[in-house]
């Protein structure tokens, strides 16, 4: 997947931990409902085009390996996901390679503390 956009919505969709008989615990984001307006709430106004939605059904699935190379080959301005999904080495990895190539990471419990241009970071 080399066309990927610059802000980078990554999802596991379903947590190792869940029971199939449960449904989604960690879903943070719904596609089927206003996904737009919950994206904003997260990130504030963003340009569509600029977005590409990475989803793996488990934690470190294919989508996590281009996620990674995409950021660190500084193509990657924003992620945007849910940290509690990943395990304890993802999130680190994430942390860390974000921090390294100057990509900001979002995860919903931010609640959109940390954006950029002229709002609080």
């Amino acid at each position: 997947m080399s066309n990927l956009k610059p802000i980078i919505v990554y999802i596991i969709d379903r947590h190792p931990l869940e029971v199939s008989e449960t449904g989604p615990f960690f879903r943070w984001l719904h596609f089927d409902n206003d996904f737009k307006r919950e994206l904003e709430d997260l990130i504030g106004p963003y340009d569509p085009d600029k977005l590409s939605v990475l989803i793996d059904e488990k934690p470190a699935g294919s989508r996590w390996r281009t996620l990674l190379d995409h950021l660190l080959r500084e193509q990657v301005e924003l992620v945007v996901t849910h940290l509690a999904p990943l395990s304890p080495a993802q999130r680190q990895q994430l942390i860390g390679v974000c921090a390294q190539v100057g990509a900001q990471l979002i995860t919903p419990s931010d609640a959109g503390r940390n954006r950029e241009n002229g709002r609080e970071k």
